[in-house]
């Protein structure tokens, strides 16, 4: 079957994928989708962001190489993705875009998260796997993909504390994180409005 991507004016990428358990297409699976594109954060890495605006229930796939979580070296298991099969390891992908999503702040919302069937493209002692996700509200352009790093947020909570890491909103102006409603407008936006 064809590549999971949409290319910028939203229409599918025409090309077929590499194989049956990588859902995007040779350019794809070196360049990324062309919908999503990592950028830099101020404070916080690489982030996610949408090129265009995403639909609800808009798929993307977390692929990589399947292996043991103990055969992935320490620095690389902030990139790696834990399954039911073991986990895939993300940092030799240059085009599994997903390893750069942030997780969503405390005044934030999630707007990806694992699809049905997520693990539908495992295949046990394979050496490539993907994990489906996909998009569980519209994301407007140049807004980032964030996704809970846990369970929920109280077990999210658990997993930075854990780090050593204290997790805060990661939304900007230049890239904005959607917001819970009771949270209010973002710091940038409130400043903007005094002016």
């Amino acid at each position: 079957t064809g590549c999971l991507s949409t290319l910028k004016n939203g229409s599918a990428c025409p090309n077929p994928r590499i194989s049956e358990l990588i859902p995007y297409c040779k350019r794809c699976s070196r360049n990324g989708d062309p919908s999503l594109k990592a950028v830099k954060h101020p404070k916080f890495g690489m982030i996610l962001i949408a090129t265009r605006p995403l639909p609800k229930s808009y798929y993307v796939a977390w692929w990589g190489k399947l292996m043991p979580e103990k055969s992935i070296p320490k620095r690389r298991m902030e990139w790696a993705l834990q399954t039911n099969h073991g986990m895939i390891d993300a940092v030799p992908s240059g085009g599994s875009l997903l390893k750069y999503c942030a997780c969503s702040g405390p005044s934030e919302v999630p707007t990806i998260d694992f699809a049905p069937r997520a693990e539908s493209l495992i295949k046990p002692r394979e050496k490539m796997a993907a994990v489906l996700f996909r998009t569980l509200r519209e994301i407007p352009q140049q807004h980032q993909l964030t996704m809970m790093y846990n369970y929920d947020e109280k077990s999210t909570e658990v997993f930075f504390k854990q780090q050593g890491i204290v997790r805060g909103d990661v939304g900007t102006a230049k890239y904005p994180a959607l917001r819970k409603q009771k949270a209010g407008p973002a710091p940038w936006m409130r400043s903007r409005n005094r002016h």
